[in-house]
């Protein structure tokens, strides 16, 4: 009895757990605060407004795809097969890596800087994200800087610098829109678009300064002295081997997301929708319908942050069994969690879309989603337990083929039943990921 005890407070002693649970509680801080920051967006700018924000954040997500994500995740594990003898390798894996990663995001800064009208135009078919996108792309090289921070400290067992930094970005951009929101109002000005981006500028900006705060502090408690000789080609060739998989599998996934919310307003088009129509039905979605329905997700993605280093120790050890409860049990909890939200959301639809939103197609999109819910919330925690059991791989092709299911929908769907058909294609989508997760997972449901 005092074994197991002495066991159970070790564990809770542990750094590793200790940051996990930090890192998990300021994600599901975020995720609140970034729900009602949308909230707020779209009392401020209306449906039109969120519908050109929601076009630029595909570009976003494609940057940091090519930029920064593979990398991370390289650093992090050459860092942590370094040992805590080798702290000149760890500083030369964390350089090397930042230098191609600013490097990477600067020249992108400068491209899509420079080439903003013609995406704005003739990839966006919206010239007023021609602003938006160059306000963003300046954030670029900050979001590298931290992100790869992160990844260095997510080695060293320290979870709660980057579970910080997650809260302080987020924090800082929403509290400056809000200044600039109350600054306007006292001036009787309009608040302009662009100051979103402003906002997210401002956030990457203090995260990565609160990032490199803490970096400082450490090297110089280590006595550790920054050199040239610290940026190494041969590391450089090693993070480039680890991360060029991961940032493609990324990109690909980015691509197809960033070609379904382009084409997306062009269908509505095609539907017999004006221009103005379609963004304000695509911002009814991306702000304020879409986020609602994903906001139990600050829970499921909590749990499954914790699911997967779980999965993967007990794979290490050969417990079959216990992976088999693992996922029976995440199935039960997930279906029980999306079925009454979708029955809360599909009778509460319109009281909830006139008390956040102030608007009845956000009730309509609302009602209509609901039916998604067990599937969205399924597939983040089967795609977690596949992480955990090694099968990176084979989660991004089922992505992949979601995505494009989706896509058809986009394309075929949308253009003859109007946005119905895109909430039909999430649907489709959702069910088809949702199967072949189950699919992959079925040796250890049935068999064990």
């Amino acid at each position: 009895m005092q074994k197991n005890q002495v066991k159970i407070i070790g564990y809770f002693k542990n750094p590793f757990f200790i940051g996990t649970i930090l890192l998990t509680l300021a994600g599901f801080l975020t995720k609140i605060i970034g729900f009602f920051y949308k909230i707020f967006l779209a009392r401020i700018f209306h449906e039109e407004g969120l519908g050109i924000i929601g076009l630029i954040s595909p570009i976003m997500m494609l940057t940091h795809s090519l930029c920064a994500a593979g990398l991370q995740n390289a650093i992090t594990r050459q860092v942590a097969a370094c040992g805590s003898e080798k702290k000149e390798h760890k500083y030369s894996y964390l350089y090397t890596g930042l230098v191609f990663s600013i490097t990477l995001s600067t020249l992108m800064t400068f491209t899509i800087f420079h080439c903003a009208p013609i995406i704005a135009t003739h990839f966006l078919h919206e010239e007023r994200c021609t602003i938006l996108l160059r306000i963003t792309s300046l954030s670029f090289p900050l979001a590298s800087l931290h992100t790869c921070l992160n990844g260095y400290f997510y080695a060293q067992k320290k979870a709660a610098i980057p579970a910080l930094s997650l809260l302080v970005e987020q924090g800082f951009r929403v509290l400056s829109v809000y200044f600039l929101y109350t600054f306007s109002l006292n001036h009787h000005a309009k608040l302009p678009l662009p100051v979103c981006c402003v906002g997210i500028f401002i956030g990457e900006c203090t995260s990565a300064v609160f990032s490199c705060i803490f970096l400082l502090c450490e090297s110089s408690n280590q006595n550790s002295i920054v050199t040239t000789s610290m940026i190494s080609f041969k590391k450089g060739k090693e993070l480039l081997y680890l991360a060029t998989p991961l940032s493609l599998n990324r990109v690909c996934v980015s691509l197809l997301s960033t070609l379904e919310t382009i084409q997306l307003p062009q269908m509505l088009i095609k539907s017999g929708l004006t221009s103005s129509q379609s963004l304000s039905i695509y911002g009814i979605f991306s702000g304020m319908a879409f986020p609602l329905i994903m906001f139990p997700c600050a829970l499921t993605g909590s749990a499954g942050s914790l699911l997967l280093p779980y999965i993967s120790e007990q794979q290490a050890t050969n417990h079959k069994r216990r992976i088999k409860q693992a996922i029976i049990f995440t199935i039960f909890l997930c279906l029980l969690l999306g079925l009454s939200f979708m029955f809360f959301l599909f009778i509460f639809a319109d009281t909830i879309g006139n008390l956040l939103f102030h608007n009845a197609e956000a009730a309509k999109q609302i009602r209509a989603l609901s039916f998604a819910c067990p599937f969205l919330y399924l597939s983040g925690m089967l795609n977690s337990i596949l992480h955990g059991l090694g099968k990176n791989t084979l989660t991004f092709f089922f992505s992949l083929l979601a995505l494009g299911c989706r896509l058809l929908f986009v394309f075929f769907a949308v253009p003859i039943f109007g946005f119905a058909g895109y909430l039909y294609g999430i649907l489709c989508g959702q069910i088809l990921l949702d199967s072949l997760l189950i699919l992959a997972l079925r040796k250890y449901i049935i068999y064990n």
